[in-house]
């Protein structure tokens, strides 16, 4: 468990030091909250994402441009599959 200090919405401030006391209301001792929880608001028994659907949209899409490969990735594997043809080529003649 970890102490959590929180703004008066609900979303954490920082963590709070280990002598901090916990109130329930400023400080609070919970689990961190999920890694797909944006922005976290504490509702007093869990976390929730405070994140708004725009916000939601903008990570959405900023993951889905992430996992594309850009030109130069795809350059570098269109050379390594013309590599492995010619071994093959060379390793098929040698045999």
């Amino acid at each position: 468990m970890f102490k959590w200090q929180l703004n008066e919405d609900g979303t954490v401030a920082h963590l709070a030091g280990k002598n901090a006391k916990v109130d329930n209301k400023t400080v609070i001792e919970a689990e961190p909250p999920a890694g797909d929880c944006f922005k976290p608001k504490w509702t007093g028994e869990k976390w929730v994402s405070g994140a708004t659907a725009d916000e939601l949209a903008t990570i959405a899409s900023l993951q889905k441009q992430s996992n594309q490969p850009d030109s130069e990735q795809l350059a570098i594997n269109k050379l390594g599959m013309m590599v492995a043809g010619l071994a093959a080529k060379v390793a098929k003649a040698n045999a």
